[in-house]
């Protein structure tokens, strides 16, 4: 048994390491007509490697990435991974680049293997911020049935900086192999997330590129199942399969340099930069205009949000992200135009100009994921924290709709660093939780014989709620808008539509009007059954997974009420009713509570469904592979969810009779 065991092993390994030559697509990888692990899948990376070193050339040191990828497309759906992005990171006169781009599509014709070479012409570099441009391509003639492939060399001068090894994507991968090769001495924290396990196998190896003995850590994956994306979820990459590196130290004979950083140290290195350190005091470009505005005012919350809204009407977001200065607060304001870090560090400046305590805080927004460990590259952005008689107040003005305690929701994602560099305080914050967003709607109709439902409808939305509706609405016109309620409502008929504040960012939005829904009840001979929140109803249940895997992201708690007032016809009485519901989430998490009542001429109907947190009913899994625990908290299958959000549509049962038991 144990001779079979171990050659069993041998083998496996064997079929591991053989190895998967560039050019060498074989004609079962392009008959293949679906994925058998994953038949759902529109494509599968049928092989990719990937191999990151350190290379010093003539006194040039860089990292080193090769990869070679191999993808068959199954179908159209599947066109889109014919498209590649690389994002390389600059920083200055220094920059990442792309050497020895090779890429070929794949085709059987007449039984034949024909290939298509991705020409140069093909190939297109793009700026996407002052700290990234892209390579971008889209490989020639893909049909149904191609396989695609490409390599190439990614040359990185960041060298205390290696990119996270993916080893998850939206699709499966069938065969995955990857290596880092790192000089001895240079330790590196490696921390795992996902929810496949990963076990490297380590070794020491000479490497004569650079004449030295390096670490190798080497991971092989067979059949890495596609990370399914789910409804409500912050942001996917947190919780895809992959590991991170971060460089602890360096201990060579006769140097050593710690490079293991807290949170503070990362703060503390933010605020000896020029741009918290210096520019930050510097009040000559708005002086005089701050002392018209203030004047005369001394209490202290006022002048904030007086500051507040003039940074907002003098200095439009240019859509891009940073912590630090773009064009600094001289020519943003000059140019009413800047990035996060022009905007709301000219705010912190302005406050601080009027005697509030304000700093900036740093921090990852939602769609930059999760720093897994202090770290200052995982930063992307930078708010406003200000401290008024004792109560704290955070602030983003690059939306026009945010306002004091009313973020914009990617805020909202992990905990801030704050930079009080006056004080030497660094360290990491909690941003204050969203308050609870309230919607109110109050419906108020007359149901006729034929089942129509005629009446008014009246909405308050509140916090972010009203955030929100703002920035749907502003894109929309009058009659778009009407049109989308009326589809969204059932194709009701709207009139009288009439909605307020949606151009401020203060205060709640508010709309109402009439409707007319036909087919709002069915007749069954003389009796009538009628669903009195059909209209409100959510059509389309976003929790069908059999198994939630990753955390649900509200973004904010809230709270909707249904107030609903039917007068039925002339010579009804409600015979049966649906019964009260209550239900309670645990550790008072949320509720939702279904309450009817029905009378000789008329249902009333009381709904209330609150959320409590804007972040909850799942995990996040990270993962040391040396260690055979995980870290997570109660997962939570999002069963009153389900229920609150489908199940508005119980029938009322409403004979033709003079006397009748009502069921409450």
């Amino acid at each position: 048994m144990k001779a079979k065991l171990l050659f069993l092993l041998i083998i496996s390994q064997y079929a591991i390491a053989q190895k998967v030559e560039f050019g060498e697509v074989t004609t079962d990888e392009l008959k293949e007509e679906f994925y058998q692990s994953d038949k759902s899948a529109n494509a599968v990376i049928l092989y990719k490697k990937q191999d990151t070193y350190f290379m010093s050339t003539n006194g040039l040191d860089e990292i080193i990435t090769e990869i070679h990828q191999r993808i068959k497309i199954y179908n159209k759906a599947g066109f889109d991974y014919a498209t590649e992005q690389i994002n390389l990171f600059k920083a200055g006169s220094s920059s990442e680049r792309i050497t020895k781009l090779d890429a070929y599509t794949y085709n059987l014709e007449n039984g034949e293997i024909v290939k298509t070479k991705l020409e140069k012409d093909q190939i297109f570099e793009n700026e996407v911020n002052y700290n990234y441009q892209e390579v971008k391509f889209t490989m020639p003639n893909v049909k149904e049935g191609s396989v695609i492939e490409f390599k190439y060399k990614l040359r990185s001068p960041f060298i205390w900086n290696i990119d996270e090894f993916k080893f998850q994507y939206l699709i499966p991968i069938k065969k995955l192999e990857a290596e880092i090769r790192t000089p001895k001495g240079f330790n590196y924290k490696q921390t795992y997330k996902g929810y496949v396990s990963v076990f490297p196998t380590k070794s020491l190896q000479v490497d004569n590129r650079l004449g030295m003995d390096v670490e190798v850590n080497k991971f092989f994956l067979n059949n890495v199942p596609a990370l399914k994306q789910e409804n409500y979820v912050d942001n996917m990459d947190n919780y895809r399969t992959g590991v991170m590196f971060e460089l602890v130290s360096i201990n060579l004979p006769g140097y050593f340099r710690s490079y293991s950083q807290s949170w503070s140290d990362v703060a503390r290195s933010i605020g000896n930069s020029d741009d918290f350190k210096n520019q930050l005091d510097k009040t000559k470009s708005f002086d005089e205009n701050l002392d018209i505005l203030l004047s005369g005012e001394n209490d202290q919350l006022k002048k904030m949000e007086i500051i507040f809204k003039y940074v907002k009407d003098n200095i439009i977001w240019n859509g891009i992200d940073g912590k630090y200065f773009y064009n600094g607060i001289k020519k943003a304001l000059k140019e009413k135009k800047g990035n996060v870090g022009d905007i709301n560090l000219s705010l912190v400046a302005m406050l601080r100009y009027a005697g509030i305590n304000a700093n900036p805080v740093v921090i990852s927004t939602k769609d930059n994921g999760i720093p897994f460990f202090p770290t200052l590259e995982r930063l992307n952005y930078v708010i406003v924290y200000a401290v008024i008689n004792e109560k704290e107040y955070f602030l983003d003005a690059t939306d026009e709709f945010s306002d004091v305690n009313i973020l914009p929701i990617k805020d909202y994602n992990w905990r801030g660093v704050l930079v009080d560099s006056k004080n030497m305080v660094w360290n990491l914050i909690d941003i204050k939780d969203p308050d609870l967003s309230q919607n109110y709607f109050v419906v108020n109709g007359n149901l006729s014989l034929d089942g129509e439902l005629k009446g008014t409808l009246k909405s308050r939305y509140t916090n972010h709620s009203a955030f929100q509706f703002r920035k749907k609405f502003k894109d929309k016109n009058i009659d778009s808008h009407i049109a989308s309620i009326e589809n969204n409502y059932e194709d009701m008929e709207i009139s009288n539509y009439e909605v307020t504040n949606t151009d401020d960012f203060k205060g709640f939005v508010s709309e109402s009007f009439e409707f007319n829904l036909e087919n709002a009840a069915t007749k069954v001979g003389e009796d009538i059954y009628i669903k009195p929140l059909s209209f409100l109803r959510t059509k389309i249940n976003p929790f069908t997974e059999e198994e939630r895997m990753y955390p649900m992201d509200f973004g904010y708690p809230y709270k909707a009420t249904y107030a609903v007032s039917i007068t039925i016809p002339d010579g009804y009485e409600v015979l049966s009713s649906p019964k009260p519901t209550i239900i309670e989430l645990p550790n008072k998490l949320g509720s939702y509570k279904y309450l009817i009542n029905g009378s000789m001429d008329n249902i009333q109907l009381s709904i209330n469904f609150e959320l409590n947190a804007g972040k909850s009913f799942g995990f996040l899994l990270v993962t040391n592979p040396s260690s055979t625990t995980t870290s997570s908290s109660t997962q939570f299958a999002p069963a009153l969810i389900k229920s609150s959000l489908m199940e508005l549509n119980e029938v009322i049962f409403l004979p033709l009779t003079t006397s009748a038991e009502i069921n409450t």
